[in-house]
Parts: structure tokens; C-alpha cells; sequence
């Protein structure tokens, strides 16, 4: 019997099965559909399986060529999208300023982990446990920085965040030395504080709180930085430890680890620099400056000894020597308006708060007096009350010590409280001479005026605000350094340095960010924020892009005018995004 065989069309078959353990395998065979004495019949003619992707995806194409393009829309998946804008820009600024390196040249740990803490810090702003969620939903970082996420624990940060604070020293010491450049003697140095949420921290007492969080416990954080706020040494202290307590340690620690040979240390009041360096012998102080300013007390000190005079204090600087330490006098008008009025309104306030008080007392007093009447007249109640009690009167007068603590009146007012009387005496002439140095300051120094003039001193001190800055960048939503959970005393600390250098992170991109920033928003008449422009970093996504035949390519989209001035502007090659 003849058998008639016609050849219809040859296609690629893509198979897929789910083997042992759910392992998936694949195959593409090259298959052909023939009629055969009039039915349609299948055969494989080649095991196309080992080919390369591209050769496969090649010949399906070829075999689609009728459809009129090169590859069939159907074929073009996207696997993944995340974003990744911002993530490369973190990673490629802890390249630039040698975080990267200061790290693995001077900590013998994981560094790959302090490098995701670092980076998990400015991307999130949150805990070590929303750091390692984060890091187990981002794949593509974590091999990045060559971490398993399959076998990483969240118990691992932690045990890090230790390892990392006994090497602190040895990598501020090479961090220093690779930003020498960024100073020439002048270090900046603050102390703030920084609250718990719980009560068992190593480290946490009760002090001076500046978070405005009454009941806290905390620690305190001293920072140095070069004159620009650049961060160069983190330290953490015990709650409870005052400002000026700290300062001969850290001028140690700038002349023997950071191998200081001249310092010019910059402090605020608090410090008290010039009582620490008396304490020091000559050989400790030696080749060490500093510029600070005076405090109320000091002022009058000054005035009172005649060293110097009120007349001296002028818009201009004016500076007169004594005992070997410059002292600079200024005067700020706006500034002394603005202190008077806040006094004004104070005083205002507290007035009306303690007149109130008043009232209330000789209501009270009213009452009194008409029950002692009425016993005079034979009242047949003998229980009325007739004068206040111990309790009642100290009640009063803690009313009134609050008053006086709150709007900062104690200096101003006599207040006297008893069964008989509520006397308030306004002392005009101590109000007065407050008044007198609203507006005026008094800077000092030991730096020689050959080396800083007059002019110079000042914008120094001046520029203490660059601690201020990196200090609210630190505890607000740019890093978010407290509360603080950990309760073990070495990782606090080590908490503390990985937002060190989260901070030089984000200080590195406010600099080149900001002046831009506002010439574009006038440009433009537009007022875009520092977070707006993050936003636009966070837009560039990067995507996974399956091609043909699980052919695996990752694209980003085109950049927006936006995202390439602040590529140019961060010195960073937008092409690097897809190379890394």
C-alpha cells in the first residue's frame, strides 16, 4: 500500500518539568508536523537543548519572520523592577570617600556587613532588623556586596556591630589619615545626646537630656569634624556626663591617634576649654589653640574686674588682650531685639500664670475670713476652715517655684506665700542688667593673631553650626540615630560609628546637592527639597528584562533631565548603574 507523506511546518517546542526536590528542567526540541495518508502526525527531529540562548532565540526568530519583526513582544518579560538609583549612588560615594577601604584595610571582620548596616542606614533610616528585611528583598545588592542572604542571620549585624566598635580606633585612624586634606589643624567638636527605648543599656543614665524627652534614658555623643563638618571621630559616653568632662580625652586621642602636630580645637560654652588645658601640664597643651566664647557669668566676670567695658561692644568686632588670650566683643542688634522680646514675652506670660495663682490663693483667703467671722457670730459648724493648711500653702508655692523655673524669671521676682500674704517683688534693676548683654557675645581665643586675624576667629566659631547641622541630620528623618534598642554597651557603640559614617554618606551629597539646589529652584521658580531630589534618584529603576529564550538582560530607563544634572553634579558615570 503506497503511503503519501507531505511535510506541513517545523517549530521549536519548549518543554518544561518539575523533577525531585521541585527542580525544574528544560528542554527545546526542534519539532515538525507532517500529514500522513491524510492525518496530521508530530516527530522530533532535534534535541536543540545544549544550544546557546542567543542560537535558539536566532532560529525562533527566523522562524517567526512572517510576523514581521525580530523578536514577538510576547517573548519580552519583566522579571524584576526595583529601585536602584539611589542604592548606586551610596555605594558609589563610599568608593569616593574610602569608606569602603578604610573598612577592609583596618577591620579584620565581616566588612561586607558594616558595609550593608552603612548603606541599609542612609537607604532606610531604620533598625538593624529593618536593615536585614530589606537586604533578604534585595537580592541584586546583596551580591553586590558578596553577602549570602540564603544563610544570614539577623543575630549577625548585631555580633558585628560589636567586632566593629573594638576597631573603631584603628579605622578612625586610617579614615583620618585618608581626609587630612579635608582640614589644616582645625577641629570642630559638640556633644549632644540620644535616648532608649527601654531601660537595661549598658551606657543609658539619666542627664541632661537635649531630645526634650523627660523620663529618657540616653547616652551622649561627642562628634569631630574638620572646619566644613566633614565627620572625622564619633565617641559615646555614659548619659550623664557633662560636656567639659570630655574634652581633654579628645584632644588626646587628636594628637596621638590622628598624629596631630598643631590643633586648633573650636567648642562652644559648655566645653570650657581654657579650664581643661590649665589643668594639663605644659608638655600635654603644647602646640594646642583654641577658639570658644564666654558665658553670661564670664561676661560679668569681666566687666566686674574691668577688663572690660559695656561701650566696647559694637556692630564692628573690637578685641583687646589680656593674659595672653584674645578676647573678640560683637554686638548683633537683630539679635538683641529678638532675645529682649522673647524676655518680654516670658516675662508676660509668667505674670499672668502667677497673678492667676494669686487669685486662686486669695479666694481661698476670702473664704477664710468669712468662716472666721462666721465662728465669731457662734456658727454652729465647727469644722469651718479658717486658714490654710501646711499642705495647701506649700502646694501654692510650688505652683509658683514652677512659674518661675518654667519662664526663666527666678533672677527677676520675689514671690512670698503664706496664710497672710501672696507678695510678688519685680526686681527692676537685676532685670535691667540682663538686658544688658542681650545681643552681645565675647569670643576667645589663644590662636596668635599673626596665624588668624580678628575677622577669622569669628567665622570659626562661627562655623560650630556644622556640628549643629550634622547633629540633626543624625537624630532626625535623614538617619534617624535614636531611639536607640541595643542594650549591650559595644554595639551601641558600634551603632553610633556605622551612623558616623551614614552621616559622611549624606553630608558628601548635601554639599554638591544644595548650591545646585537653589540656583534651580529660582531658575525654575520651583521649590524642590533635598527629599524630592532623593526621590528622583530612587526613579531610576533598574529591570530585569527576559529576551527571547531566557535570555536575561538589565536595563534601566532613560535618564530625566533632573537625574543627569545630579549624576554630573555627584561626578558619577550613569552608565556604571548597569556595569555594576
Amino acid at each position: 500500500m503506497e503511503t503519501n507523506v507531505y511535510i506541513c511546518f517545523m517549530y521549536l517546542q519548549f518543554n518544561k518539568k518539575k523533577g525531585k526536590n521541585n527542580k525544574v528542567y528544560s528542554s527545546v526540541l526542534l519539532c515538525e508536523k507532517y500529514r500522513e495518508n491524510g492525518a496530521v502526525k508530530t516527530r522530533v527531529v532535534m534535541n536543540l537543548s545544549n544550544l546557546p540562548n542567543e542560537v535558539i532565540t536566532s532560529l525562533k526568530v527566523a522562524m517567526n519572520k512572517n510576523k514581521g519583526q525580530l523578536i514577538d513582544s510576547e517573548d519580552i518579560k519583566i522579571n524584576q523592577s526595583f529601585d536602584y538609583g539611589y542604592a548606586f549612588v551610596v555605594m558609589e560615594m563610599m568608593d569616593k570617600l574610602r569608606i569602603n577601604e578604610a573598612i577592609e584595610k583596618a577591620y579584620r571582620g565581616k566588612s561586607a556587613l558594616v558595609k550593608l548596616m552603612i548603606i541599609g542606614k542612609v537607604l532606610t533610616r531604620g533598625s538593624k532588623l529593618h536593615i536585614f528585611n530589606w537586604i533578604k528583598r534585595n537580592k541584586f545588592i546583596a551580591e553586590k556586596l558578596a553577602i549570602d542572604t540564603e544563610t544570614l542571620k539577623v543575630d549577625d549585624l548585631y555580633f558585628e556591630l560589636g567586632e566593629l566598635s573594638r576597631g573603631q580606633d584603628i579605622i578612625e585612624r586610617k579614615w583620618n589619615l585618608y581626609h587630612k586634606f579635608r582640614h589644616q589643624d582645625i577641629y570642630l567638636y559638640d556633644i549632644t545626646s540620644t535616648y532608649f527605648e527601654g531601660s537595661q543599656n549598658e551606657l543609658a543614665a539619666f542627664g541632661y537630656n537635649r531630645d526634650g524627652k523627660k523620663g529618657k534614658l540616653q547616652i551622649t555623643v561627642g562628634l569631630i569634624t574638620n572646619s566644613e563638618g566633614f565627620p572625622l571621630k564619633i565617641q559615646v559616653f555614659e548619659g550623664n556626663v557633662s560636656d567639659s568632662k570630655t574634652v581633654n580625652g579628645q584632644l588626646r586621642t587628636i594628637k596621638e591617634s590622628f598624629n596631630a602636630g598643631r590643633i586648633i580645637l573650636v567648642g562652644d560654652r559648655g566645653m570650657r576649654i581654657r579650664l581643661n588645658l590649665e589643668e594639663m601640664d605644659n608638655e600635654q597643651k603644647q602646640d594646642i589653640y583654641y577658639i570658644s566664647a564666654l558665658t553670661d557669668s564670664e561676661i560679668r566676670a569681666l566687666l566686674k574686674d574691668q577688663t572690660i567695658q559695656l561701650d566696647l561692644f559694637a556692630k564692628h568686632l573690637v578685641e583687646i588682650q589680656d593674659n595672653g588670650i584674645r578676647y573678640i566683643l560683637s554686638c548683633n542688634p537683630q539679635l538683641e531685639q529678638e532675645k529682649g522680646q522673647v524676655r518680654e514675652n516670658l516675662k508676660q506670660r509668667f505674670e499672668d500664670e502667677i497673678l492667676s495663682l494669686k487669685t486662686a490663693w486669695q479666694k481661698r483667703r476670702d473664704i477664710n475670713l468669712k468662716n472666721q467671722t462666721k465662728l465669731a457670730r457662734g456658727h454652729k459648724n465647727k469644722k469651718l476652715v479658717t486658714c490654710f493648711t501646711e499642705k495647701r500653702i506649700d502646694s501654692f508655692k510650688f505652683r509658683a517655684g514652677e512659674s518661675l523655673k518654667r519662664y526663666k524669671m527666678s533672677n527677676f521676682y520675689n514671690i512670698s506665700i503664706s496664710n497672710d500674704e501672696f507678695t510678688i517683688n519685680f526686681l527692676p534693676e537685676e532685670y535691667q542688667k540682663q538686658k544688658q548683654l542681650d545681643g552681645k557675645y565675647i569670643i576667645e581665643t589663644t590662636v596668635q593673631k599673626e596665624q588668624m586675624n580678628t575677622e577669622q576667629v569669628r567665622q570659626e566659631y562661627k562655623k560650630l553650626q556644622n556640628v549643629e547641622h550634622a547633629f540633626r541630620d543624625l537624630k532626625t528623618d535623614k538617619l534617624n540615630i535614636r531611639p536607640v534598642y541595643h542594650r549591650n554597651e559595644e554595639q551601641t557603640r558600634g551603632h553610633v560609628f556605622v551612623c558616623m559614617f551614614a552621616y559622611a554618606i549624606v553630608k558628601e551629597i548635601e554639599t554638591a546637592i544644595y548650591p545646585w539646589l537653589k540656583s534651580y529652584n529660582a531658575k525654575n521658580k520651583c521649590k524642590l527639597s533635598y527629599w524630592d531630589i532623593i526621590d528622583e534618584l530612587k526613579n531610576i529603576k533598574m529591570s530585569e528584562l527576559e529576551i527571547g529564550y531566557q535570555m536575561k538582560e538589565l536595563k534601566i530607563p532613560e535618564l530625566n533631565p533632573i537625574q543627569v544634572q545630579v549624576m554630573k553634579i555627584l561626578k558619577l558615570n550613569p552608565c556604571k548603574i548597569i556595569e555594576t
